[in-house]
This record gives structure tokens, sequence and C-alpha cells, in this order.
């Protein structure tokens, strides 16, 4: 990445309050892409590359549990502050400190389940040869969540000598380098911000994943269709409005926000509880008093990423009972009746996964009913590729259709 001498020499004094809330924000948006999910160990294992003093691993280490983090920089400077943090008990305890630099150095053979990176590749001149070297470091199904600068003037590092890194990037070019480089799944949206020198700079976050094998068991099949179903859910609140992912969109109040929080509890129950693997998680709207239905609507003090993260949380809660448990599994539904209380992991999975499908459908209706857009998922909307007036023309054909099949009844 370059010479680290400007690293080096201000890492003792980098950190600083604006730094700790970006890094909360980066943190965040990576919970809430769905991107710090365990892998086989159990564990999310993360990397973070161009760690710097280590903030988004002190950040992701107070929103993820069972993370065992490697924080990686070029700088023996910023290696050293976070040796300091270790031992500090301001990060974990278990976090590994190295030296990597993949532009000058071969890829480790040890892998990931997440890489994040910071303000990092805008510094990197060989963007394609690191791409290539993340995507070597993740184990299949991992992701990569690259934070970076919106593509800017070069203003940015106008008083950096020597700077040749990027002044910025184009989130479209980005992400077909990404794409070139192996990721699958690849998207960007907004994350946060940065102010210097009087000026804001726009930062977003990119994430993409690395594809695996297909499932070779039963186990690893239900389990695959269950991601994809949560993923798609959430897929359909990207971009809206607090009002619109919360405003009722039928007679009895169905809406967005709401089916998460729903399904958020469903899956702390289901592949918690059942199993003898309780969260801990408090949902007061399941106490005796609460109004009913409260768990199928936000109220204005609940906000939309606390409600995501709640979601991610109990995936990654389902996510270790799943890991730990064969499908016979015994477990026992406390709320269903005596003669079909009692059940197997296998058959939790099938419940869960139709229930998290419907209403993924019911998602479905909503955001169409919204502003129109479609899809089954992020890059495939599994509908034939016509034009805003070929839709229109085929709902008029529709309609008169249903019309002269009702005048034929009467």
């Amino acid at each position: 990445m370059g010479d680290t001498g400007h690293f080096d020499a201000h890492a003792t004094s980098y950190d600083d309050p604006a730094k700790a809330r970006r890094a909360h924000d980066v943190a965040r948006a990576v919970v809430a892409a769905g991107a710090a999910r365990p892998g086989p160990t159990g564990t999310v294992r993360l990397l973070e590359y161009g760690a710097g003093t280590g903030l988004v691993t002190q950040a992701l280490s107070a929103l993820v549990d069972d993370l065992s983090a490697t924080l990686a920089d070029a700088s023996s400077g910023m290696r050293g502050v976070m040796q300091d943090k270790v031992a500090s008990g301001a990060l974990p305890v278990d976090a590994r400190i190295v030296h990597l630099d993949l532009e000058q150095e071969p890829t480790p053979a040890e892998r990931f389940d997440l890489v994040v990176s910071s303000l990092v590749l805008h510094h990197v001149r060989d963007l394609d040869r690191v791409l290539a070297g993340l995507a070597e470091l993740l184990d299949e199904g991992g992701h990569l969540c690259v934070a970076d600068l919106d593509r800017e003037d070069g203003s940015f590092h106008a008083t950096v000598h020597g700077f040749s890194g990027h002044d910025g990037f184009d989130r479209e070019e980005l992400a077909q380098r990404m794409r070139s480089a192996g990721f699958a799944e690849v998207s960007v949206a907004d994350c946060t911000s940065l102010d210097k020198d009087g000026r804001t700079y726009s930062v977003f976050l990119a994430t993409g994943r690395r594809p695996g094998r297909p499932p070779t068991d039963l186990k690893g099949w239900l389990h695959h269709y269950l991601r994809a179903a949560q993923e798609s859910l959430l897929w359909k609140l990207e971009g809206l409005s607090e009002y619109d992912v919360r405003r009722p969109l039928t007679p009895t109040g169905t809406n967005l926000l709401g089916l998460v929080k729903h399904l958020a509890g469903v899956e702390l129950g289901y592949l918690g509880d059942t199993f003898g693997r309780p969260s801990g998680i408090p949902l007061p709207w399941y106490d005796d008093g609460a109004a009913d239905n409260a768990d199928m609507w936000a109220t204005p003090q609940e906000s939309r990423e606390e409600i995501l993260d709640l979601y991610r949380r109990a995936w990654a809660h389902g996510d270790g009972t799943v890991e730990a448990l064969d499908l016979d599994a015994p477990g026992r539904v406390a709320h269903w009746p005596d003669d079909r209380a009692d059940v197997t992991l296998g058959q939790i999975l099938v419940h869960l996964t139709t229930e998290t499908y419907r209403h993924a459908g019911h998602a479905d209706i909503l955001r169409e009913l919204l502003d129109g857009r479609v899809g089954l998922r992020e890059g495939r909307t599994n509908l034939p590729d016509l034009g805003e007036e070929d839709w229109a023309a085929h709902h008029e054909r529709l309609e008169a259709a249903a019309r002269e099949a009702d005048r034929g009844e009467g």
C-alpha cells in the first residue's frame, strides 16, 4: 500500500471522536448487509485489512457475538497502537495483530468469513491484485465489505505529499471490478460521511460474497433456502423512507418493517428456545400486557436500524443452532398444542423457511405497491424484461379479461 511513513508518524494521535463515529457507522452497515454471519466454525472469523488502530473491529465486537478477530496493517506504528488496545481491553483479548500488504506479498493460507476494509482501497495502486487477494482470503460463502470514498475531485488528498492512490471510486466501476475478482451478489449503498478542511465527503459500503459450492446434504440445502429468504426480505426495504417502510398498506396494517420485526422474534423462538438455546435478547412485545400485534409494527421509538440489527442477531443465533445440531435433534415448541409440540430441527427448518418465504411474498407485493420495484432478489427480477408501456398494456389486458369473465358469469 505504498509508503507507510505517514501512518507510522500519526498512529498514536490517529483516534478521535469523528473516526470512532465513522467506524461505528461502517460496523452497523456491515451487520445490516448480512455480512457478519458465522462460518463453519460457528464463529465469525473477521479480518480487518488495513485496520489502522482497529476502530472498525472495536465497533463490530460490540455488535457481533462470537467474533474471532485478526487485524492486519502494513504500518508498524498502527500495529503498535492495536497491540496496546488488546492489552488494555479496548480490542478483544484474543485478537491477532499481523503485518499484511497484498500488493507486495503472497496471500496467506488462512481463511475468513468476513473481510472488512475502511478507507483503505483508495490508497491501493494495484487494486485488482488486492481484490483478488481478498477474495482468496475468504472461505466459501464469506463476505467482503469495503467502505470507501465516492469519486471526488482530488481535494481529499491535496495536502498529502506523494499520494498516488485513487480519488475515490465510481460505485459501479468498483462493483464491476469486484465481480471480475470473483465476487457475487455485489451491492453498493450509502454508509457514512467524513468532514475534512471544511468539505464533506460521502462514503459508501460495497459488499460482495465469495460463491460457495452447493450444499451436499439436506441440512445444508434447508439452511441455504432459509438464508435466501431472509436476505430477499431485507432487500425489499432498501432505498425506502422511514414512512414507507412503516406505513400500513392493508386493512389489517401489514407493513414492511413490521414483517422484519415479526420474523426476528419468530426465528429467535424457533431456533433458540425450542432447542434449549435461549438468546437472552429481550422481546418486550411478547410480554404479558403487550398490545395485540405489537410484533407486527414498529413504534416511532424503535429505529429501523435497531430492528434490522435484531433480525441479523436472530440469524446469527439461528445459524449457531443449525450448525450445532443434527436434523433429527429434538426440541419442543411451547406454544403449540401438546400433540405436536415435540419437533425436530429438520421440521422446524421447513416450518421457519416456509413462514419466511410467505412473509417475503407479502413484502414483494408491498414494495410493488409503494414504488413499483419488483424482483426475486438483487440482480434477478424473475420477470419478463418488459418496459413500462408493455407492463401497462399487460395490466390493461388482464383488467379487460377480468371484466369480460365477470360479464360472462352474470
